[in-house]
């Protein structure tokens, strides 16, 4: 019973939180260099819930999505920020909380380290150059970007 007590947490609270996190990353960089948010998305498929920009999509705990009018007009530096923006966050956030935390949280240090370890695997799986059923990584665009 732990283990499906413990399963159910991590897929339904630290994976949409990670995706918060990275989702914010590309934000960041968006506004940084000038850009205007449309939809700022957790998960995948039909709106749940929605507030302004901001949505809550049925397939929540899968990834999410920052969409822009266009990032056209960006350089490649900026693309290359932007693409990586949620890369950073994740990678920042996992090594801040992995550098600084010890073990002194009891019985959430193993939600702590689920969520440092999920966040890890967001920073690789984001990296490696492929497309998924919900669109193109991260590093998949930005060999794009830079092929051309």
């Amino acid at each position: 019973m732990n283990f499906l007590i413990n399963f159910m947490i991590i897929g339904l609270f630290i994976f949409p939180f990670v995706a918060f996190i990275h989702e914010t990353g590309h934000a960041f960089f968006l506004k940084l260099f000038g850009g205007k948010i449309n939809e700022f998305s957790i998960g995948n498929g039909k709106i749940l819930w929605k507030k302004n920009n901001f949505n809550i999509r049925n397939a929540y705990f899968a990834g999410g999505r920052v969409v822009a009018n266009t990032i056209n007009w960006m350089n490649t530096t900026q693309k290359t920020f932007f693409f990586l923006g949620g890369v950073l966050f994740n990678l920042i956030c996992a090594l801040v909380l992995d550098v600084t935390t010890g073990y002194e949280f009891g019985v959430f240090r193993h939600y702590l380290d689920s969520f440092i370890f999920v966040s890890y695997l967001n920073v690789f799986i984001n990296l490696v150059p492929l497309t998924t059923i919900f669109g193109e990584t991260d590093g998949k665009k930005l060999v794009k970007l830079y092929k051309r």
